[in-house]
């Protein structure tokens, strides 16, 4: 989302964990929470809520491209996604914000939440460096970004931030080394001697790639590249400045996450699975490999809420989930369909291996109490089991033929798995 209304914070002050959060459909808001609204200047929410729209805030020269953007994402032609913006404000500075997109139901109707990160700081302090034309050694020796200069990754001159970055007390420690790919992952360790290769021939590749890097401990940081080819003792060599965006990825991957879970029992929510399940549907289909279902349901679940209140039947769920996750494995998956009602969707499970977890689950469930502060619960589950059949067109048909077989396990006393 653009603005054009001056925000009554400097820039640098923003690096902290909390995001603003807007729900809208058609640009109408819905729902914004306090912290959106102050991205933008306003005092709360309600200020937002009280506008007309909020296709307002975006800047002229992005209103057409976030409205047909908007129009895929609701009609389903493309999926909602982690993007970056950069936004002008009334006085014309410019600032950035991280947007993590999802679709949601909001009163019996698709809306699109959007959860705004302030990334100011972050990308300045990228700008700043990528832009900058020092000289060499006083570039390196004086930046708080780490930097090096190699030739073959044969290291020619290192600074503090870089061997500190690493876990090494001293630049000297780098130096010493025979060549720095010892700070490269096993899942990348192709791509730098590529990039090298690129940039040797004067072709710029991609600045905004992120990389693993591989600590002296063994512990690892994200780490983003600006390189580019210079002339070290009249020979060519790479100059890399890296970027320390742990914090950033490891927020990105917190909110993608908050958008994928149910708040209660941290399995995935009902959307996500729903969205897995017909990926994973299509994928076996078109490679002839088995995949299967499990629709749960706790037997009586309404007693406990009427006998002890909602607060214990929410401990309920969060212990049953809990447990569930251990059974549950890659590739397999587990989420909270509804209410009381839990989801696994198998990859690759026949029928029968698919009863045979259901049944592990209801063995677990019949004779292990759940213990919770109202005291412990012995709480029976029923289940209802389905795979890929040949007539098969949407993951949609598993779910019926499963909830079908639930309800026949209800009918016929609970505490039973059909398949």
């Amino acid at each position: 989302m653009q603005t054009v209304v001056f925000m009554n914070k400097k820039r640098t002050e923003l690096i902290n964990p909390n995001y603003g959060m807007v729900i809208h459909r058609d640009f109408m808001p819905l729902y914004a929470d306090d912290n959106y609204a102050q991205f933008f200047g306003y005092p709360s929410g309600q200020d937002i809520l009280n506008l007309t729209d909020i296709f307002s805030l975006i800047n002229a020269d992005q209103q057409i491209e976030t409205r047909s953007h908007y129009h895929a994402i609701m009609s389903g032609q493309v999926k909602p996604q982690v993007r970056s913006f950069r936004h002008l404000d009334k006085s014309g500075s410019e600032f950035f914000i991280l947007a993590i997109e999802h679709i949601v139901e909001f009163q019996g109707e698709p809306a699109l939440q959007i959860a705004y990160v302030d990334i100011s700081a972050f990308t300045h302090a990228e700008t700043k460096i990528r832009e900058s034309e020092q000289k060499f050694r006083d570039l390196i020796e004086g930046s708080i970004q780490g930097m090096v200069i190699h030739r073959h990754f044969k290291p020619l001159m290192v600074n503090h931030a870089y061997a500190r970055m690493h876990g090494y007390d001293s630049a000297k420690d780098i130096m010493a080394m025979p060549d720095i790919s010892v700070f490269f992952t096993d899942e990348n360790k192709n791509i730098p001697l590529e990039r090298a290769a690129l940039i040797m021939a004067d072709i710029q590749p991609d600045a905004r790639q992120r990389f693993k890097n591989r600590c002296k401990d063994g512990s690892t940081i994200w780490v983003e590249l600006v390189e580019r080819k210079v002339s070290w003792n009249n020979q060519d060599a790479i100059q890399t400045t890296l970027i320390d965006v742990t914090e950033q990825v490891m927020l990105e991957q917190k909110l993608t996450l908050m958008a994928m879970t149910d708040s209660l029992t941290n399995l995935f929510n009902r959307r996500f699975l729903m969205e897995k399940s017909a990926e994973l549907f299509q994928s076996s289909k078109s490679s002839h490999q088995p995949i299967a279902c499990i629709l749960i349901d706790l037997d009586k679940f309404k007693a406990i809420n009427d006998a002890y209140g909602h607060s214990v039947g929410d401990e309920v769920l969060k212990e049953f989930s809990a447990r569930c996750q251990s059974h549950v494995q890659k590739p397999n998956y587990i989420g909270r369909y509804g209410g009381e009602e839990f989801l696994l969707v198998l990859p690759g499970a026949s029928a029968q291996e698919a009863y045979a977890l259901a049944e592990k689950i209801r063995l677990m469930c019949a004779t292990e109490s759940l213990i919770t502060s109202a005291g412990d619960f012995t709480l029976t589950i029923s289940a209802g089991v389905a795979n890929l059949r040949n007539e098969d067109d949407f993951f949609d048909q598993l779910i019926d033929r499963a909830d079908k077989r639930l309800y026949e396990a209800k009918a016929i006393g609970r505490n039973k798995v059909v398949a």
